[in-house]
């Protein structure tokens, strides 16, 4: 009942949706803003495009599930997939933190475009998805009645951000999935780093309006919108930052995401704490 008065909420958009899709014409070298989910991304790309007074489209409501299952399954093509969301790749900034994992898809399809990677502490990351959720960090397993309940009461999709085994990442709980998936990231941008550029979290959090005028000129896009009023906007909701990582995910668990990270984390000047 739940999915059903989802879908009617959201029927109007779908229906707007639909038109503009037919009267849209796909941008050829939009700029692709990516990274794990919960990483900053939302904030970055909406910021970028309205410094540059660019269009944007943050998140892509199509990639939901199952979408997103069958573009990594190959059982929609990804030309498929952007044709019928015309209006989203119409845009001259795209942000979406699944898009990562679909790297090679996109530079295919898109060969000119520009991407932006964010990257984000493991453990601060991994955190704010569970704050997202309201899941405890220091389980030994999620598939209590109480976290279930949770998850259901969540939409689906973050339910695949939390278990990322349909990716093929291994762990043996939802601590280590996430990890990985962290790790997976971070592989696909060391990987294309020649063609994305790189956002600490950390350093746009300092310097949020310095930070995005930085990547303009790295762009090459011109300054054009005074946006001093709007760093503080908060676009996704905030996870809880007060609650030390040691609290959070207690000894175990914080030792299983710097012990799966830490190789990587030290590249990118994150420390381990244990």
């Amino acid at each position: 009942m739940k999915k059903l008065l989802r879908k009617v909420y959201h029927l109007p958009n779908t229906v707007k949706r639909a038109r503009l899709n037919k009267t849209s014409s796909i941008h050829e070298r939009p700029i692709f803003v990516i990274g794990n989910q919960k990483s900053g991304t939302s904030a970055i790309g909406a910021l970028l495009a309205d410094l540059a007074d660019k269009t944007v489209a943050i998140d892509l409501p199509d990639i939901c599930e199952p979408t997103q299952i069958k573009l990594h399954n190959h059982e929609l093509s990804f030309p498929d997939f952007v044709e019928r969301n015309k209006y989203d790749f119409s845009k001259e900034v795209i942000k979406e933190p699944s898009l990562t994992f679909l790297y090679e898809d996109i530079i295919k399809y898109f060969p000119n475009s520009k991407f932006v990677f964010i990257v984000r502490d493991p453990r601060d990351n991994i955190r704010s998805i569970l704050n997202r959720v309201k899941i405890n960090g220091d389980l030994t397993r999620i598939d209590d009645p109480d976290s279930q309940k949770k998850l259901a009461q969540a939409p689906k999709d973050w339910e695949r951000v939390i278990d990322s085994r349909w990716m093929g990442i291994q762990g043996e709980n939802y601590i280590e999935w996430m990890a990985h998936r962290w790790n997976y990231a971070i592989d696909i941008y060391k990987k294309h780093k020649d063609n994305m550029l790189l956002i600490r979290y950390e350093d746009f959090v300092k310097d949020k309006e310095g930070e995005i005028e930085k990547l303009a000129r790295q762009l090459d896009l011109v300054p054009t919108n005074d946006i001093s009023s709007k760093v503080d906007i908060q676009y996704q909701p905030a996870g809880n930052k007060k609650v030390s990582k040691m609290d959070f995910f207690g000894e175990t668990n914080l030792r299983k995401i710097e012990t799966i990270c830490e190789s990587r984390m030290k590249e990118f000047g994150y420390e381990t704490s244990l």
